[in-house]
């Protein structure tokens, strides 16, 4: 069954709108510019009702819920979306009653992705009414919407159900079109064609965007298409079309550089359902191992203050909960060193997972170079102290005393064996991580260099000369 419902008038409303910007003060056409074409065009829908065989639902209700909904969005959103449903084939139909959150692209008939946005929804009787589940597919992405569930308590209200989730499931696309420093200036899809309820369609400042690579080939099909990992693109200012937009992200310039072929940088809104997502830390060395104990901090955007969230467990893990703001910047510590700055929307995942830095052998590091400086310091001490009394003890000429004391200073570790003994220590501190193998050494540099300015084995000979001429010097004693 088809319930398309074409719509002479308001296709005839975004090609005059087209019209007017490609044509010049001559009255000719000049060449159509991409981005008034992109603004300019509206959202094809296709949307899949589907229900199960039981006597609330003949095919005839069917049929009236889509074609209301069809009349429904011609009548509210406008020129801004084209929309046309149907019930789903068999298969798809089967798999849309076991559960929209299983479902994958590859469930989606070829002649349903010619569209740009394809909607899945499921009607499902209960004991007290009906559940409605939405979700929608954005063909540019291939990115999935959460679920939006809606319960209604009776039949009648059903088609005003149904809009409401297709609404709520929508999420609006955009192209990025520049980058300067940390701002994006974005461009929406169909935004110049208002809809006659601009409050359902409105892109706001607050409003959250996932950048998404799309590489086609020569035909426009997808060969990869790449969300961009840790980043969002936060709407700090919103007119019509237009997005400016401030990146965050948790890699080093993620929208900079020139990328061959035919590509094109997206940006998809994210609508995360009010619940936690479960963050997991692990290694990014090979070994991959949980990362226990580490300290996660939240920021919110534009905000310098941090708060702490907690630690994370024996697993790696910790949950994230939502908030009103919906970005969130986490900053991930091992004992004060910042290892990590991961920006998340909590609810669009249930769990995700970090590759961080594995800091714990920087921290063991630590440790061992501060015990290190400190025996340094001890033995430059000590050797200070014995000097000057082996100095005193010449001065007063009690020469055996003063031999006595250079005894004590040779027995000292000397210069050499402080090294070694370093050495061993930053042999047994093993890691798999390129940066945190050049923290380590650069803190055992330093230290090297602090045991050759401070343990000068030539501040030990002049002591043991000052003796030995003591000792034969002619009115040298023995005895205090």
């Amino acid at each position: 069954m088809n319930y398309s419902h074409p719509d002479i008038r308001r296709t005839a409303v975004a090609l005059i709108a087209m019209l007017a910007l490609v044509v010049g003060a001559t009255g000719r056409p000049r060449p159509a510019c991409g981005q008034a074409v992109w603004e300019l065009t509206p959202y094809r829908f296709h949307v899949y009702l589907a229900a199960p065989p039981v006597p609330e639902f003949p095919p005839d209700v069917l049929d009236e819920l889509g074609s209301d909904l069809v009349d429904r969005v011609d009548t509210t959103i406008g020129a801004a979306w084209t929309m046309t449903a149907s019930a789903p084939e068999p298969l798809l139909h089967r798999a849309m009653l076991s559960g929209l959150d299983a479902l994958t692209v590859d469930a989606i008939p070829e002649q349903a992705l010619a569209n740009d946005k394809v909607t899945l929804v499921a009607i499902l009787p209960q004991a007290n009414g009906f559940d409605v589940v939405a979700r929608e597919l954005d063909v540019q992405t291939r990115v999935f919407s959460s679920l939006v569930r809606k319960t209604v308590p009776q039949g009648a209200l059903l088609s005003d159900t149904l809009f409401s989730a297709v609404v709520e499931a929508f999420a609006p696309l955009a192209s990025i079109k520049g980058e300067e420093g940390d701002k994006v200036e974005m461009r929406l899809r169909a935004g110049r064609l208002q809809s006659r309820d601009p409050s359902l369609l409105a892109v706001l400042s607050g409003a959250v965007f996932q950048p998404i690579i799309r590489y086609d080939d020569r035909e426009g099909k997808p060969k990869q298409i790449l969300p961009l990992p840790w980043t969002y693109l936060a709407v700090e200012q919103a007119d019509h079309a237009r997005l400016t937009c401030h990146v965050y992200s948790g890699l080093h310039s993620p929208l900079a550089g020139r990328r061959r072929g035919r590509v094109r940088q997206l940006a998809l809104a994210v609508k995360p359902p009010a619940r936690p997502t479960r963050l997991t830390l692990q290694a990014r060395s090979g070994s991959h191992r949980p990362l226990g104990g580490y300290d996660v901090f939240l920021q919110k955007p534009g905000e310098k203050a941090t708060e702490l969230l907690g630690r994370t467990d024996l697993t790696g893990s910790i949950l994230v909960p939502p908030t009103p703001h919906l970005l969130h910047i986490l900053y991930v510590r091992n004992g004060g060193q910042l290892v990590a700055r991961l920006p998340l929307v909590p609810g669009v995942e249930e769990s995700v997972v970090a590759s961080v830095i594995d800091d714990d052998q920087r921290l063991a590091a630590e440790s061992v170079v501060m015990a290190a400086q400190e025996e340094l310091l001890d033995l430059f001490t000590r050797r200070a102290v014995l000097t000057a009394r082996i100095s005193a003890a010449i001065e007063a000429g009690n020469v055996d005393r003063a031999d006595e004391l250079l005894v004590e200073l040779y027995g000292l570790k000397t210069r050499d064996q402080f090294t070694q003994e370093l050495d061993q220590r930053r042999k047994r501190l093993v890691s798999d991580d390129p940066l945190i193998r050049r923290r380590i050494d650069l803190m055992f540099d330093e230290t090297r260099k602090l045991v050759v300015q401070y343990l000068d084995p030539n501040e030990i000979d002049k002591v043991g000369n000052q003796v030995r001429i003591a000792k034969e010097a002619p009115d040298s004693k023995s005895g205090e």
